[in-house]
């Protein structure tokens, strides 16, 4: 079964460019976008295939501030051409205020599912194509030093949530290695935990049900992924002072340690730059390795999503080249990149290492596909989301979340989710 965000996302990749092209006056696109350092160089080297193919000069501006510098510049009535935001919210609330257009080229009746959001006029037409994912839903542990019952449980992977909990809990220790300090988003390390149980236990309709705002955080499907998540809490190593001040970059350096500190981490592909820089090298496969998710075949991604802000033909063009299965492999092929494609046309052992391989077959192998959920919803659920997580951490017991998810219910009463 081909799963609706890669067919969507396939479909977007067969815009004609001779529909997208503009006329030869038209020689000139801006993007703005947080990539920097290798990212940057990374895309420069996308931008510079296309700029060879079409003969349109890319104008990139990255900076880690893009966020605010695109306020910035949508007040003062000059935005750029196209800009890549930060999460799928972001997108579906310019397209709501208007400042978005709309991209033209996709079939009549398709679904495109997570790569739309809505517009002023209450319809559902495409804003914005996801130029790369980070793949999430994935548990990462150290094969070298894992004790050997627990690696036998992983090598033929648990079914569920509750097949891995009662493993871990047989090692006698306390097995998770977590961190959710981040100088920008504390907490966001544990909504995502939540988000993969609810997405994993109670299936996709629950999830969007929950992310669209229609079901209450007091229901029992979010509560018992709460619960589930809390009794992860309870076995993290360095307990709840150590969670809270361990950045999330730093949470599975302790898997390298002779003996090790903790014994598995949940934490999406992007986390194997940070295994890199561990003091021991260590190397994909030998040192660290992954299982998917336990539970139904879905995955969990992040995704940096471009949207047009002036529709130019020259924009249109820029739009249609970065779907393409060749515009995709040059991300993918730079080493250390941590890019995946969507695009189904990209096989996945064109990916760089054998890693990298298999975590692009549990994308396009999974069922159902989702963006993060905190990262779809309105902003002020979102923060208030990763606030509660950080109360939850403090004090996990069932009376106090009963109190934390009535207060995320009072958030969600008051809030405008998208149509």
């Amino acid at each position: 079964m081909i799963v609706r965000l890669l067919t969507a996302l396939l479909l977007l990749c067969g815009f004609v460019l001779a529909g997208c092209g503009g006329s030869g006056s038209d020689t000139n696109v801006s993007v703005l976008g947080s990539w920097t350092g290798e990212e940057e160089a990374s895309f420069r080297a996308v931008l510079a295939d296309f700029e060879k193919r079409t003969g349109i000069h890319v104008d990139y501006t990255g900076t880690r501030d893009a966020r605010a510098v695109l306020a910035s510049e949508l007040h003062d009535g000059h935005p750029p051409d196209t800009a890549v935001l930060a999460n799928i919210g972001d997108l579906r609330r310019y397209a709501a205020g208007g400042d978005l257009r709309p991209i033209s080229g996709v079939p009549q009746g398709t679904d495109n599912g997570l790569t739309t959001a809505a517009g002023p006029d209450g319809g559902r037409r495409p804003y914005g194509i996801v130029v790369k994912a980070t793949v999430k839903s994935l548990i990462w542990y150290n094969p070298r030093t894992i004790p050997s019952g627990l690696r036998d449980r992983l090598t033929a992977p648990p079914r569920s949530w509750d097949d891995l909990a009662k493993a871990t809990a047989a090692t006698g220790a306390r097995p998770w290695c977590l961190g959710f300090a981040d100088t920008s988003n504390s907490g966001w390390p544990g909504t995502d935990w939540i988000e993969d149980i609810l997405l994993h236990e109670s299936g996709p309709e629950v999830y969007d049900a929950w992310v669209s705002g229609r079901l209450p955080w007091t229901s029992e499907p979010v509560r018992n992924a709460w619960r589930a998540f809390g009794s992860v809490v309870g076995g993290a190593r360095g307990g709840t002072k150590g969670i809270l001040l361990t950045g999330y970059g730093q949470a599975g350096a302790p898997m390298f340690t002779d003996p090790p500190g903790c014994l598995l981490e949940h934490a999406g592909s992007f986390v194997t730059g940070f295994y890199g820089q561990a003091a021991s090298r260590p190397q994909a496969g030998r040192d660290y390795d992954f299982i998917p998710f336990p539970g139904r075949r879905a995955v969990e991604i992040g995704g940096d999503v471009l949207g047009v802000f002036r529709d130019t033909p020259a924009a249109r063009r820029l739009i249609s080249y970065l779907t393409t299965a060749h515009a995709q492999e040059i991300w993918i092929k730079r080493a250390g990149s941590g890019a995946f494609s969507l695009n189904r046309a990209v096989p996945p052992d064109h990916y760089p290492d054998r890693l990298s391989q298999r975590i692009a077959q549990t994308l396009t192998s999974a069922q159902t596909v989702r963006f993060d959920a905190s990262d779809s919803m309105p902003t002020v659920m979102a923060a208030a989301f990763d606030h509660a997580v950080l109360e939850f951490v403090a004090d996990p017991k069932d009376g106090r979340l009963d109190s934390i998810l009535t207060a995320l219910d009072q958030v969600r009463r008051t809030t405008r989710f998208p149509s």
